[in-house]
């Protein structure tokens, strides 16, 4: 949930450290490099260069003091990054391909529906991912060797439906999402999180990616008097929708865009796209490890609050781990997998310790301003009072 929507196209691979070339070896006493690889989506519509920079900058920060602890020896780390340019299928041979060829102790992960299908790869390679942008709801069951630590839907939707009591609607609403794994369970969540907020979805729909056409879903909406917007789907189709509730005269009092609006080419709507409500993993105001540091560092590139939640994100994942990397001290990937399980750290996203695979990081609301800037409206500590939709009114 969390991209950066650029026209312009990145090198197919980045290296961070020494050569990216560098052994795997697991034996105790080794120097040679670790290597940890990672297939995500760099060009096209999809850019996922703000969590990079996170995972290069947890990089550079161990490489800086001469490496990591490796069962007694200090190992510098390369970063091997392939962009995947989104394509599911070059996703799947590149971690084939970073684990089987290049021998990386273990991977990181990259967005949203690309993390469910990645998931499989790695547990069929055995060798650990450690992942976040994917709410832990959503990850598959599996073998066991996939981590995911990101934000929760559950503790996400309540935080929505507490700010939505506030806002005067007849908490009727219209829930619609794109038709793949993700927006499914999504829509399924919140329908029952609804009901036990007293709220009622009054229209629920879905639509295949790429979709540029709601005129029915939002005629449907107008009819039932749907007062409260849920879309969970792709940036584009978010824009487009949008732009079409504006030109239908659709005018919710209350909407939130998961996944979409967790973007900065959400900013690109202009006013059409202020008032809208995100669910955030980070935020300025959040009082999380590292939130200055984060802000100091990186908002001369990305003045944005969703950047630099991604930054704060990429940083936490390799984090998590680097540190297993250290307390297994081996690169072999059992003993990796098995100290990511053992993990008990806080990082810039909070604490982490997993059950079953996952670790709750914390939510935050926020909505958008006309000036592409972000405001924490949930919790209260730190936020500021709702404002309306302006955009659709």
């Amino acid at each position: 949930m969390i991209r950066r929507i650029v026209a312009t196209a990145l090198a197919v691979t980045t290296t961070v450290g020494l050569t990216a070339c560098g052994s795997n070896s697991s034996s105790e006493g080794s120097t040679d490099a670790v290597v940890i690889g990672a297939s995500m989506m760099l060009s096209g519509q999809t850019n996922l260069e703000t969590i990079r920079d996170g995972y290069q900058w947890a990089v550079d920060e161990a490489n800086a003091a001469g490496g990591i602890d490796v069962g007694g020896a200090k190992r510098k780390v390369t970063l091997k990054i392939l962009d995947n340019r989104g394509d599911t299928n070059t996703m799947v041979q590149q971690v084939r391909s970073l684990a089987l060829q290049d021998k990386a102790a273990a991977l990181l992960g990259s967005c949203c529906q690309q993390n469910i299908d990645m998931s499989a790869q790695a547990d069929s390679l055995k060798t650990p991912l450690v992942m976040g942008a994917l709410p832990i709801e959503l990850r598959p069951d599996g073998k066991g060797y996939v981590w995911d630590s990101f934000q929760s839907l559950v503790d996400g939707a309540g935080g929505f439906f507490q700010v939505a009591a506030t806002a005067g609607t007849n908490k009727k609403i219209l829930l619609i999402t794109n038709n793949d794994s993700q927006g499914k369970s999504t829509a399924d969540l919140y329908k029952g999180l609804a009901g036990k907020a007293g709220f009622t979805v009054a229209v629920s729909t879905d639509a295949p990616a790429g979709t540029t056409d709601y005129s029915d879903a939002i005629g449907k909406a107008k009819a039932a008097g749907a007062e409260v917007v849920i879309a969970s789907m792709t940036p584009p189709d978010c824009f487009a929708m949008w732009k079409q509730m504006k030109a239908l005269a659709y005018t919710p009092k209350l909407a939130i865009g998961l996944q979409c609006a967790q973007t900065p080419g959400w900013a690109s709507l202009g006013a059409v796209g202020a008032g809208t409500l995100v669910q955030m993993s980070w935020i300025r105001t959040s009082g999380l490890p590292k939130a200055d540091e984060v802000v100091s560092k990186y908002s001369a590139k990305y003045p944005n609050d969703n950047d630099l939640s991604s930054v704060a994100l990429g940083y936490h994942e390799a984090t998590i781990l680097l540190a297993a990397i250290t307390k297994a001290g081996s690169t072999d990937h059992e003993k990796v997998n098995a100290a990511i399980g053992q993990t008990d750290l806080s990082s810039a996203l909070g604490k982490v310790s997993f059950a079953g695979g996952k670790s709750a990081t914390p939510s935050f609301v926020g909505q958008w301003n006309a000036d592409g800037t972000i405001t924490q409206v949930w919790p209260k500590q730190g936020a500021s009072a709702l404002k309306s939709l302006s955009g659709l009114a």
